[in-house]
């Protein structure tokens, strides 16, 4: 129990059936005390069941004085004693403690048969639990054993990995995987993206997620057993029709360090990713084939699917559970969902007397925070799984979009609406209320509709025009470098000279033969034509041979076509450097207006086609912050995979995703089109290459629409069609 429940409706045909009930807690029921925040709460636990259940200080007001002695009601007048006017516990608060104690079968002789609302409140809080467990792809569990005394003969072999040793040996293990991961991302994310859903990768996944989660919960039990707990069941859980173990590890629930409580609930983590440490050093180690694959297959289960579930706090699974150790606060995620409740209903509804479900000083910030991230990022990881199967099993992927939207969007408005309808608590201000939702409903229809900057931010590079490259004529060594990077050049300017000993070297040996086959030809035209006519082709090939060696000799200046500022490509690299022919040395910017060639997608290329007026502008980026206008003045009509500059692409940097098998990242994996934009003349440039953030606004438009448009974009891109 997260503290006193607030929401409960009063009914005093309810109250009468219990006021008069003297309740006992039954033998075998102990309390423990723990502090959170300065704040003590308790914790029943039922030693021959195991079961815990957490109260707060309010709650214990009362059910610490259940002796057998004392009416329902003289143990409610006892904790409300001076406090008439703010009374720590209200009637319906003490209904809800006694449901819940039934329910737990901690009370001696339970609840009389004549209280029948209290045991149909009991019944409504069970049908609520089924209906909830339908809705839960975990809520199926089937207990198999009672695994303390396996734990107990396991535990001496282990119990010097829970020491600082330990965790330092698990340190050094996953931080080496950690940057070996880091130095073969691309080989790694390639390897990943070509995974397929296929019946073999199915199979493995299948027998894998169990073996590495029985070790997670071991951990757990081992964990629980280190400090003197006791795990009593064990069995499995049906995630989407996959068998997967659990140990029941309540009993870290009586740990009175926090500190301990925190590494039993981490443990299980620490040991996934543990193994997904050890199986990509194996990875890295072997050749390709089923060993190699099965590896990567653990090591996806181990990091990324344990680190956005099981270690991520924002849903309720272990990291959630050390989240609350460690900030103190028992019961978050059900506390801040109330806490977002409390402030709807005591502000926007206006209803009085509600109690907040802050105890202490902090705990509004830590509610407000997680009670927003924590839903959104459940939404997000549905849908974003939704997506993804429905690419791959189109009626799954629909089914569970459905679903998420049912269960996290529709059933929540449902029930406020019923809320605002029929509850008891809005009976004297009821349309204040349905005025509330109105408008908050009208708002909300009003900026969907107010017209929205419609903006496509995109990355480009500085860009040379055309006549601005410079390209070595031929192949050589250079030799002199005769201007500097930065330094202003006139047309026919030399900017570098290269030699080639070898091409040097060639026409002193042709123009020897040359020499030698016309001394020849003299002599064969006076004694044979035929002969002589053989000789004049040899001439002629020679001589062609000899012109060109001598055309890439008399290219060994590379000189500048146009008036401007010289960039090399290597500035540091320039004498002794081997030049190819047709290899780019550099690039001449001119005095006029400089170029940015970004690219966009397939998705944006039709908002910049559809409204002429467009308007752009760039940030450089050695001055971000500096915007500086510009003006697009070519978009090439067809899109490719190929990008202008590698540095667009996501492995430099870049917003644009690439295909993993380039090596050189130039490929991209969706189409993308090129626009080239000039900016105003004497713009300054540090040089060819620059990255460029290029914003380009399409007018305005409602954000309903470019919402829609982003929504339809999604889906058209991940099925296909």
């Amino acid at each position: 129990m997260s503290g006193v429940p607030v929401s409960a409706p009063n009914s005093g045909n309810l109250w009468r059936q219990v006021a008069d009930l003297r309740p006992q807690l039954r033998h075998g029921i102990e309390v423990l005390a723990q502090d959170y925040r300065g704040e003590r709460w308790y914790l029943l636990h039922d030693r021959s069941s195991g079961r815990f259940l957490r109260f707060n200080a309010a709650a214990y007001e009362f059910l610490g004085r259940l002796d057998g002695d004392l009416s329902v009601q003289d143990v409610l007048d006892i904790a409300n004693a001076g406090r008439e006017e703010q009374p720590v516990l209200l009637p319906e608060d003490v209904m809800q403690i006694l449901a819940q104690l039934h329910g737990a079968e901690v009370l001696r002789g339970g609840l009389p048969l004549g209280a029948q609302d209290v045991l149909e409140r009991y019944q409504q809080v069970q049908r609520f639990r089924r209906r909830r467990a339908l809705s839960n792809p975990l809520a199926l569990r089937i207990r198999l054993l009672d695994p303390d005394r396996l734990l107990t003969r396991l535990l001496p072999a282990v119990r010097g990995l829970f020491t600082w040793g330990g965790f330092m040996l698990w340190f050094a293990v996953v931080a080496l995987a950690a940057l070996l991961a880091v130095a073969n991302s691309s080989e790694l994310v390639s390897a990943v993206d070509s995974k397929t859903l296929a019946a073999g990768e199915l199979l493995s996944f299948w027998l894998l997620y169990p073996v590495i989660k029985a070790l997670h919960e071991l951990a757990h039990g081992l964990a629980v057993k280190m400090w003197g707990g006791e795990v009593h069941e064990t069995g499995i859980s049906l995630l989407v029709f996959m068998p997967v173990p659990y140990v029941d590890a309540s009993a870290a629930w009586a740990l009175r360090d926090k500190r301990r409580r925190a590494i039993v609930g981490a443990v299980g983590i620490m040991v996934e990713l543990f193994l997904a440490a050890l199986a990509l050093l194996v990875w890295l180690a072997v050749e390709p084939g089923l060993l190699r694959d099965t590896m990567l297959n653990v090591v996806l289960i181990g990091s990324v699917s344990t680190l956005l579930f099981n270690g991520n706090p924002l849903l309720r699974y272990d990291a959630y559970y050390v989240l609350e150790d460690l900030v103190e606060i028992p019961n978050l995620a059900s506390r801040s969902s109330r806490y977002y409740l409390y402030l709807m209903q005591r502000y926007l509804l206006g209803i009085k007397g509600l109690q907040s479900p802050v105890t202490a000083q902090g705990e509004s910030a830590w509610f407000a925070v997680y009670g927003l991230l924590s839903p959104l990022y459940r939404l997000s990881v549905s849908i974003a799984i939704a997506l993804y199967l429905a690419s791959e099993f189109l009626v799954v992927g629909v089914v569970l979009a459905l679903w998420t939207l049912s269960m996290q969007i529709i059933r929540p408005l449902l029930q406020s609406v019923r809320f605002i309808a029929t509850s008891p608590r809005l009976a004297t201000g009821r349309v204040r209320a349905v005025m509330a939702a109105t408008g908050v409903i009208l708002l909300a229809v009003v900026i969907v509709n107010v017209p929205a900057p419609l903006v496509t931010r995109t990355q480009g590079v500085v860009w040379p025009a055309e006549d601005a490259r410079v390209v070595s004529a031929g192949e050589g060594f250079v030799v002199e470098v005769l201007t500097h990077p930065g330094s202003h050049v006139e047309p026919g300017q030399v900017l570098l000279r290269i030699d080639n000993p070898e091409l040097r070297a060639r026409r002193a040996v042709l123009a020897a033969r040359l020499q030698e086959l016309r001394s020849d030809y003299a002599a064969q035209r006076t004694s044979s034509r035929v002969r002589a006519a053989m000789v004049a082709d040899d001439i002629a090939a020679v001589k062609a041979e000899l012109d060109d060696v001598q055309r890439q000799i008399g290219h060994f200046d590379l000189r500048s076509a146009v008036a401007g500022v010289y960039f090399p490509i290597d500035p540091h690299r320039a004498e002794g450097k081997l030049l190819q022919q047709g290899e780019l040395v550099g690039y001449v910017l001119t005095e006029g207006a400089p170029l940015v060639r970004a690219v966009v997608g397939q998705d944006e290329i039709g908002l910049l086609r559809n409204n002429a007026g467009t308007r752009a502008s760039v940030v450089l980026a050695d001055r971000i912050d500096q915007s500086i206008g510009a003006h697009i003045v070519r978009e090439v009509p067809a899109g490719s995979n190929e990008l202008p500059s590698t540095a667009l692409g996501a492995l430099a940097g870049g917003d644009v995703t690439v295909d993993l098998s380039d090596p050189q990242g130039h490929t991209t994996v969706e189409k993308v089109f090129q626009i080239e934009l000039a900016l105003p003349v004497g713009s300054h440039v540090i040089g060819i290459g620059e990255r460029a953030h290029v914003r380009l606004e399409h007018g305005r438009e409602p954000l309903w629409r470019q919402w829609s448009r982003g929504v339809r974009q999604l889906l058209l891109s991940r099925l296909q069609t």
